[in-house]
């Protein structure tokens, strides 16, 4: 289970419902590491250090502005999600590019269908991420305590 710690920025009612918005700040775990500064990682982590996020949750009862409330998010939808962002892609990818070098030596045709197969990779990752996740239910993920 992954935990961070938002502050509730705002109370708003949208259809009918309350909603809180949470910040979130980013953190990298790069300031901890001794290899920051000759790392690759490190100096991306540097230029997005504090990055704000915000996060549209029910409200519960008690909850005010200004207060930080921790979210917690379980392994097995970080992991399901992962799946469906990155293996759909690359296994697309990876049979196109196989499957047209049977067919064809030609190595630009080769590159295009293998690019063709990714991007449809990725509409189809687009489409069964919607559908498992859709935006109102992203909320009822991340739960609060």
């Amino acid at each position: 289970m992954i935990q961070e710690t938002g502050r509730i920025i705002d109370i708003k009612e949208i259809n009918g419902e309350k909603t809180v918005v949470v910040e979130c700040i980013s953190k990298s775990a790069c300031k901890s590491c001794s290899s920051n500064d000759n790392c690759g990682v490190g100096v991306v982590a540097k230029g997005l250090t504090n990055r704000a996020h915000h996060l549209s949750m029910p409200y519960k009862q008690g909850m005010e502005i200004n207060e930080s409330i921790e979210l917690f998010i379980e392994n097995k939808d970080i992991v399901k999600s992962s799946m469906i962002v990155y293996i759909i892609p690359l296994l697309l990818f990876v049979s196109g590019c196989s499957i047209s070098y049977l067919f064809t030596n030609n190595e630009p045709l080769v590159i295009a269908i293998s690019l063709l197969s990714l991007f449809i990779g990725t509409l189809i990752a687009k489409t069964v991420s919607s559908k498992l996740y859709p935006n109102n239910s992203i909320s009822k993920l991340i739960s609060t305590k």
